[in-house]
């Protein structure tokens, strides 16, 4: 069951005292924990959190009948790797949860606890790794790599032109040649507004 510590122990830092909190229902505890979790391969496709990097909880815990309702914040540290320019890439994830943890969850996806502890870890752990960034950045206004040499554009200059598209080229080439089609072959009397001008009778 996740969630339902068994007791506090050495490097168990997520596991609260709950007790006393279960046995008055709409009761609340102010809790504070922060440690390393214990999956050290938390990361997605193209961040992760770093190795040894603490992972931290504040908030409330609210006595329900059946459970204790989990609300507060989640903070970590990410590392990446930028989309644009392949530079690492940081950031802090600032999440806020809210969970119920019953006494009978589902399995794989309800959030345990027991009658005397409940362990954090397991909210704390899904919640960072539904917030990895999938494809983090640099900076918001990272400028990539030279598609023609690969210089770090955010570093240094290149003097590579941007190719032109070849699906333009028709179109240029009958700019090049200047307007053709639909041209006068002579001239012909007419006002200044644009209509011919009246005979004389």
């Amino acid at each position: 069951m996740r969630g339902a510590g068994s007791g506090p122990a050495r490097g168990r830092p997520f596991v609260v005292a709950v007790g006393a909190l279960r046995r008055r229902p709409g009761s609340r505890l102010e809790v504070a924990v922060e440690g390393v979790l214990s999956d050290h391969d938390l990361r997605v496709t193209n961040s992760w959190v770093p190795d040894g990097a603490a992972v931290g909880f504040s908030g409330t815990l609210e006595s329900a009948i059946g459970g204790v309702t989990v609300s507060g914040t989640v903070r970590s540290q990410w590392e990446g790797t930028c989309r644009r320019c392949l530079d690492t890439a940081k950031g802090e994830l600032d999440i806020r949860v809210r969970e119920l943890c019953v006494d009978d969850p589902d399995p794989e996806l309800g959030y345990g606890v027991g009658s005397e502890w409940l362990d954090l870890e397991p909210i704390l752990h899904d919640s960072v790794i539904l917030e990895l960034p999938l494809a983090p950045l640099c900076l918001e206004a990272c400028r990539g790599l030279c598609p023609q040499c690969g210089a770090n554009r955010n570093r240094e200059a290149c003097s590579c032109e941007v190719p032109a598209d070849p699906r333009w080229a028709a179109l240029v080439d009958l700019v090049s040649e200047g307007p053709q089609v639909g041209q006068a072959t002579g001239t012909s009397k007419g006002s200044d507004d644009g209509r011919p001008e009246e005979e004389d009778v």
